[in-house]
């Protein structure tokens, strides 16, 4: 058994849909002796947020504009990072990951690849629960006492090995082995997400298209959720590739 710890940053979230700019990993064994670790750089093909490089930014990205622009863009790391997360016998684990699994599975669909189809455990939620402390990453990390010297939290190497530490410190206090530890939480499906993401864009495909048979006149008003379909959006498409993948999963 290997744990592959990952976290992502992205230029932007606009329409709904988060465009990756950086992939980061630490894969180790059970020990959690490090076996390989990077960050995949990406030009996410859009702009970016402008909130992401000021100084006092609280989501400041760890790199220059031109350093990620200057890199390949997702589907060029697409078979790297879904073997690293289908692998077999792997237990992937992120902190707060739930938009963290939703932004891999609509690359995919940005993209027009197949689904990377992969469960992914929130370590977030079983510290909560587990030291009755509330608070992000950072606060764990200053609470467990482990070194960020030389690293930077948003930088997603760095923020994916913070990860694994205070997991390493979980396992460590609980005297149980990691399986044991999830056994009672519920991972999030790629797969699952990707379907709730498709049905928000479509809900929201024909909220804007009702408000504008209800003011042709003029610009249909926002619905209060500020998602919309992009216009790479195939969504009947993609609602008969659910249908038609629910059935083979005999939902």
């Amino acid at each position: 058994m290997t744990y592959l710890f990952f976290d992502i940053e992205c230029a932007n979230c606009f329409d709904g849909i988060g465009k990756i700019c950086s992939f980061g990993y630490v894969l180790c064994d059970e020990n959690f002796s490090v076996i390989e670790t990077d960050d995949l750089l990406m030009n996410p093909a859009a702009p970016f947020d402008w909130y992401l490089f000021k100084k006092e930014s609280r989501c400041r990205l760890a790199y220059s504009r031109e350093e990620y622009i200057k890199n390949p863009k997702f589907p060029d790391y697409y078979k790297k990072i879904k073997s690293l997360l289908e692998s077999s016998q792997r237990l992937v684990l992120g902190f707060g990951c739930q938009n963290d699994v939703a932004t891999i599975a609509t690359e995919c669909l940005r993209y027009d690849l197949d689904l990377i189809d992969f469960n992914c455990q929130d370590i977030h939620t079983v510290l909560e629960k587990t030291y009755d402390f509330k608070g992000g990453l950072s606060s764990f990390v200053e609470k467990f006492g482990i070194s960020t010297e030389g690293m930077d939290f948003h930088d997603s190497r760095s923020d994916a090995y913070f990860t694994m530490k205070v997991t390493e410190k979980l396992v460590k206090d609980s005297g149980k082995s990691l399986k044991e530890i999830l056994e009672p939480f519920t991972p999030f499906s790629s797969k699952l997400l990707r379907k709730q993401k498709i049905k928000k864009l479509f809900a929201n495909f024909l909220e804007r298209k009702e408000a504008a048979k209800a003011n042709p006149s003029g610009k249909p008003p926002r619905p209060l959720k500020k998602i919309t379909v992009p216009s790479w959006f195939d969504y009947k498409k993609e609602l008969a590739y659910e249908i038609e993948m629910s059935k083979k999963d005999g939902k």
